[in-house]
């Protein structure tokens, strides 16, 4: 059982098993949309370990996302009611974890606390949205097709790439 202190990020990580020298707090991550697939893409690729939070209803849905956008073999672990009587603590991999989740849900406050990748992160140069709208209409895509895409491959609203495409 941990000490009780001011944050459960401090608490979930030295019960972790994971190394917290540093380490990225993000919180909640958005429910859905091109914001969460964003942040989920932002641990994925982080070489620092990630600390999350997450309403019990959501946990396996949360580690389902990140299984996906991290690897299935990603270290991770979820803690519960950190410093309460009935603290629990889980480590494994976040198929693991997934699993275990989507049959005994958890209850109480819930700390997700998702190794890094130890390696720097490198910035891929960013996309110019105008630039690849034009190119996805000259591949014969529809004004449709083509926002979709554009708003998936570049993570900005459907409607400002729909907007984007119908400029052209």
């Amino acid at each position: 059982m941990t000490i009780p202190g001011p944050t459960a990020v401090a608490a979930g990580l030295s019960v972790s098993g994971i190394g917290g020298d540093r380490y990225l707090f993000l919180g909640f991550l958005p429910r859905k949309g091109s914001d969460r697939r964003r942040l989920l893409s932002t641990v994925a690729s982080s070489e620092w370990t990630v600390v999350l939070f997450e309403a019990p209803n959501r946990v396996a849905q949360l580690l389902t996302d990140l299984a996906e956008a991290c690897g299935a073999d990603r270290p991770a672990s979820v803690s519960r009611e950190l410093t309460k009587v009935f603290e629990e603590t889980r480590s494994g991999t976040l198929q693991e974890l997934s699993e275990h989740y989507a049959e005994a849900p958890a209850r109480g406050e819930v700390t997700v606390v998702v190794a890094g990748t130890g390696k720097e992160r490198v910035e891929e140069p960013s996309v110019d949205p105008a630039a690849r709208a034009k190119a996805l209409l000259a591949e014969g895509l529809s004004r449709k097709d083509a926002a979709n895409r554009l708003a998936e491959e570049t993570g900005i609203s459907r409607n400002k790439a729909y907007r984007l495409v119908n400029e052209l």
